[in-house]
């Protein structure tokens, strides 16, 4: 994707992989992790939610969840070679095949969808993101409220520590996470910048949070949730327009919001190129009181998360209110599309090809997940870590 550091003359061999260099079309789709949940799945080899959008040479990445940093290495990393005096491949350079990074989008701020922001942070500067100008990362801000307790827990609640009151907050956004993963990873942070020449990630990034009014303020007529009261999917997924928040000369960005209950703000996303529209779901239960399908209205490609209900049936038999499964078990029957009723959403969306990915539990079977396609007219991909899907039109032959 990128040139490497050193010199590429020097270096008489290449090794790039397949994936990224065009293909049928210009505009591409990556999965890079197609499982969800906080949790590992027996006998599943899915990288947690990410995904690459290529538009040309130009790359934009949706969540980075745990995993996924490995996926997206083996799907673009490239470096130069020369051949030792052994006969063997020698790499002449470090990588830096995130120089064609644009932008950064999340969808919400859960750890399935995050877990591999640090060592982007930390890893990814080296690799070429954020020159010449710094690299957009665009996510969620701070909610102000606490999930209601379901658990009756009675623990430690964490909050971030800062000597300014106004930063102290059991719910930071992506300004104060990416603070405290910056503060948190300090002494590789130092060490990479004091000895191995790194660059100095905060001046190669710009945390623009949805909602802000400075960076990317809530669309007319829309009022955030009231963090003092109870919320309901009325103050936390209200029907409204989608919304712009980003635009570069490949790309223009929508958004709406979605229903992961009260893990609020979560968000769809809309991906217009001059090939076609990419729809990425993020986190929703099937009810989006219209968002979804306002923002999703005839993309060519819409990812969407599922859930298998016959996990559901399965590990939660005879689970009622009160006993300790329920607060898993009511957070994913409220929070999450079920197999079953994916098909009528993405047919409501009137999208030509819905992609399932999100894949919780990670281990379901192929021939389960292949049920979504009841109510749905178009083409159905059940996605795979590493597979690229071309939107809209194709390249002229």
């Amino acid at each position: 994707m990128g040139l490497g550091t050193g010199n590429a003359a020097a270096g008489p061999l290449e090794s790039r992989p397949a994936r990224g260099k065009g293909g049928t079309h210009n505009t591409r789709l990556v999965l890079l992790g197609t499982t969800g949940g906080m949790t590992w799945w027996p006998g599943c080899n899915r990288a947690s939610n990410s995904q690459a959008l290529l538009v040309g040479d130009a790359m934009y990445v949706i969540d980075l969840g745990f995993g996924s940093m490995q996926r997206m290495a083996e799907a673009f990393n490239w470096s130069h070679f020369t051949l030792s005096a052994d006969g063997q491949k020698t790499q002449l350079e470090l990588s830096s095949f995130l120089s064609n990074l644009r932008a950064v989008f999340i969808t919400h701020l859960h750890m399935d969808h995050l877990g591999d922001y640090p060592t982007f942070l930390e890893i990814g500067a080296r690799a070429g993101f954020g020159v010449p100008k710094p690299l957009p990362i665009i996510g969620p801000g701070d909610r102000g409220r606490l999930e209601e307790n379901r658990s009756g827990y009675t623990g430690t609640v964490a909050k971030t520590d800062s000597a300014d009151p106004a930063k102290i907050t059991a719910t930071p956004g992506t300004r104060l996470l990416t603070d405290h993963i910056l503060q948190a990873f300090a002494q590789t942070f130092n060490n990479c910048t004091h000895d191995e020449n790194y660059p100095d990630i905060p001046k190669i990034i710009d945390i623009r949070e949805i909602g802000d009014p400075k960076a990317i303020p809530w669309p007319a007529g829309f009022t955030p949730p009231d963090p003092g009261k109870p919320w309901t999917s009325a103050e936390t997924c209200p029907a409204m327009e989608p919304f712009e928040i980003f635009k570069d000369d490949r790309i223009r960005v929508t958004a709406t919001l979605v229903d992961h209950y009260e893990v609020y703000p979560s968000f769809a996303f809309r991906f217009d190129t001059e090939d076609g529209s990419l729809v990425i779901s993020g986190d929703t239960g099937p009810d989006t009181k219209g968002n979804l399908q306002k923002l999703a209205r005839g993309a060519d490609v819409l990812v969407h998360e599922v859930l298998d209900d016959a996990w559901i049936d399965a590990a939660f038999k005879g689970v009622k209110e009160g006993d300790p499964a329920w607060p898993l078990y009511y957070h994913a029957i409220t929070a999450h599309t079920p197999i079953s009723k994916v098909g009528k959403v993405a047919e409501d969306c009137r999208v030509k090809t819905l992609v399932l990915s999100h894949i919780a539990p990670g281990n379901t079977p192929v021939s389960r997940l292949k049920k979504a396609k009841q109510g749905f007219s178009g083409r159905l991909i059940v996605g795979e870590d590493l597979l690229e899907i071309g939107v809209g039109r194709a390249r002229k032959a």
